[in-house]
């Protein structure tokens, strides 16, 4: 069974949600329209008075990649909705390293800049803008739920974890501070790790650089773990690409290198960085806050039989009891941010991006076109979400009724992404059921493990 459903009287009170079924009954007997689509909300066509009585508890299990949010009657600790939110913070970080080379690159081409600042003083409670928008949509998302759902309290998994404890289980007492390059630089510490010789081909007595295996454009660390040595013609021939592609006829030796790659922190930094900034966030909304430890959490998950999975994670925060599903099948939320903010567009070394160079006939000159910003139509806006009709069918996509995400508005229609293809329709075969909130929205396919759960 799919979500709930949030219903609204016609002055805005909070009713108890309902069913699927009974919510497409109200709306073909005319008792209800469709207020919002994601998530889905009714509001009826006549105000009712009566008092509805708080039962309903948001239980939220905040992650580096993705947030598990689920609402659970307390009367029956059964779930009635779900969502899973993915993050974008790896995205955010790549853009802001992308920018800081774009303004570094102005200053060392005598530009127009912005000045060069050092010693910027950072607020107490500061965090990185990669760190902050999770705890910004964990937020959105609350307020949201607490507009059309009868919320009595929240419960959030509040987790912390030890980095060396993670990276080295036998870690005690001094070797706290003594780090991996206690006593060594980074260069002889290599050099000793790897035994003089480079880690592709395995050569010897050459001069030896030091490598990124996961390369810093793809989100590698600076870590012990993640540097190598390998020669000059080594290290040009990997540049960029994935360890795994570069070495993918040679097994033996990828093998070699992973095994002495530990497994990246990242993650388990990023949620110790955001909870403390949650958690004081989940108090501002008035209601009582409880607060959960990821031991319970797996354990109430393992003797209610529930596979492991982002949502079912948040449904067993903060409670002592077996947990029981009335759905099956979460919403699945993706943050797609809205836009840039970029006035000129630039190619891959800085410079503006040209869209074109003609030559003009009369003077002979070479007239060369930038590429704009993007343009700005009313009709119609990148992430609305559209119900498009085919009235044929094209390459990839057969003539039917589709309800598809906006990727790029035209001046005669829109652009809507089909089972993975862009396709071309005209603005009066197009309807607008959903405008852009910086959201992607899709429901996930139910895994075989959950439908064979005893309680659904």
């Amino acid at each position: 069974m799919t979500n709930s459903v949030f219903v609204l009287s016609k002055n805005g009170k909070i009713l108890k949600p309902t069913t699927p079924v009974r919510a497409r009954i109200l709306q073909s007997q005319g008792k209800a329209k469709k207020l919002k689509l994601f998530p889905f909300t009714l509001i009826l066509e006549k105000e009712v008075d009566e008092n509805v009585e708080l039962y309903l508890e948001l239980r939220v299990d905040p992650g580096a990649k993705f947030t598990g949010i689920s609402l659970v009657d307390l009367k029956k600790n059964e779930v009635v909705w779900a969502m899973e939110l993915e993050h974008r913070g790896l995205a955010i970080k790549m853009e802001l390293i992308k920018r800081a080379g774009v303004r570094r690159s102005r200053r060392s081409r005598k530009l127009r800049y912005r000045k060069k600042r050092f010693a910027r003083k950072k607020p107490s409670g500061w965090l990185p803008p990669s760190l902050r928008h999770r705890l910004l949509t964990t937020e959105t998302w609350i307020k949201r739920l607490l507009k059309v759902a009868p919320i009595k309290s929240i419960a959030i998994e509040s987790v912390k974890f030890d980095l060396q404890k993670l990276e080295n289980p036998d870690i005690e007492s001094i070797e706290y501070q003594q780090g991996t390059l206690f006593g060594y630089t980074l260069r002889e510490a290599l050099l000793e790790h790897w035994g003089r010789e480079c880690a592709y081909c395995g050569k010897t007595d050459v001069p030896l650089q030091i490598e990124h295996i996961h390369c810093r454009s793809r989100g590698g660390s600076e870590r012990f773990s993640n540097f190598t040595l390998s020669c000059e013609k080594c290290n040009q021939k990997k540049g960029t690409k994935p360890v795994e592609q570069f070495l993918k006829n040679k097994p033996e030796i990828l093998k070699k290198i992973k095994s002495h790659q530990k497994k990246s922190l990242s993650d388990a930094a990023a949620v110790n960085s955001t909870r403390k900034a949650i958690f004081e966030m989940a108090h501002q909304f008035g209601l009582p806050v409880i607060s959960g430890n990821g031991a319970s959490t797996k354990m109430i998950r393992i003797q209610s039989g529930l596979p492991k999975q982002h949502w079912l994670d948040s449904s067993c925060v903060g409670t002592d009891q077996i947990v029981k599903l009335r759905i099956c099948q979460p919403l699945r939320v993706t943050c797609k941010g809205h836009g840039t903010r970029q006035v000129q567009r630039v190619n891959a070394k800085g410079f503006p991006a040209i869209a074109s160079v003609k030559k003009n006939p009369i003077t002979g000159k070479k007239e060369v076109k930038l590429v704009a910003k993007n343009q700005k139509y009313t009709h119609a806006t990148t992430g609305d979400y559209v119900i498009c009709f085919l009235n044929q069918d094209r390459k990839h996509v057969k003539a039917g009724i589709y309800r598809a995400r906006v990727k790029t508005p035209t001046e005669k229609g829109v652009e809507v992404l089909i089972s993975g293809h862009r396709i071309a329709v005209a603005q009066r075969h197009v309807k607008l059921i959903h405008c852009s909130d910086g959201y992607e929205y899709s429901f996930p396919r139910i895994s075989d493990d959950l439908l064979r759960f005893q309680a659904i």
